[in-house]
C-alpha cells in the first residue's frame, strides 16, 4: 500500500495558486519544528519565498498524491559564478499522515536528479538531531556526516546540534576538474 502511494505521487513547480496550501504545510506542528523559521509562518513570509522562486534563487515542487498536496521538495544556491555556487541546499517536507510510505525516498532521488542535471557537484542539508527520522533517510541514501554545528537549532526552549549532511555527484566533475557553475 505504502509503495503504491509513492508511486502515484507528482512532483510539479510550485504555483502561486498553491502558496496558501504551502503555508498550511509549514505550520503543521511536526514540521514547522525542523524549520529555521520559528512557527506560525505568516503568508508574508511564504510569499517572500515566492519572490526568491521567481527570481531562480530558490526551485520548490509540490508533491501532489491525487488532488492533494502532501509536501514540497527543493533546494536553493549562490548565484553562478560564486565559489559556492557548485552546491545545492534541499529542504524536505512531507504531511505527517503521509510519513514512513517511502515519499521521502522518492523526493530525495527527484531532487538528486534535478540538482544534478542543473550541474551542481553536491547536495547538502542541516538537519536537527530532533529529527532522526530524517537523519537515517539521508544516510540510507548515502549522505555523509560533514560537521555537526553545536548548539545551533533552537526549540522548545533549548539548543540542540544541527549535523551538516552531504553528498558528491562525482559524475559531475570533468576531467579537467570541477565543472563550475
Amino acid at each position: 500500500m505504502a509503495e503504491r502511494i509513492a508511486a502515484e505521487v507528482r512532483f510539479c513547480p510550485v504555483q502561486e495558486s498553491e502558496l496558501g496550501r504551502i503555508n498550511e504545510l509549514c505550520n503543521i506542528p511536526e514540521i514547522a519544528e525542523h524549520f529555521e523559521s520559528i512557527p506560525p509562518v505568516s503568508m508574508e513570509a511564504t510569499l517572500a519565498l515566492w519572490s526568491y522562486i521567481q527570481s531562480g534563487l530558490v526551485s520548490l515542487w509540490c508533491m501532489h498524491y491525487k488532488d492533494r498536496i502532501i509536501g514540497g521538495a527543493g533546494f536553493y544556491s549562490q548565484p553562478p559564478g560564486t565559489r559556492l555556487s557548485h552546491s545545492a541546499i534541499f529542504f524536505l517536507y512531507i504531511e505527517p499522515a503521509y510519513w514512513g510510505m517511502s515519499i521521502g525516498t522518492k523526493a530525495m532521488k527527484f531532487l538528486e536528479d534535478e540538482v544534478s542535471k542543473r550541474g551542481f557537484i553536491r547536495i547538502e542539508c542541516m538537519v536537527a538531531d530532533t529529527n532522526p527520522r530524517a537523519v537515517c533517510l539521508y544516510e540510507r541514501l548515502g549522505y555523509e556526516l560533514e560537521g555537526t554545528k553545536k548548539m545551533a537549532f533552537y526549540l522548545d526552549g533549548k539548543y540542540t546540534d544541527l549535523k551538516i549532511m552531504g553528498k558528491i555527484f562525482w559524475d559531475n566533475l570533468t576531467e579537467e576538474g570541477l565543472h563550475h557553475r
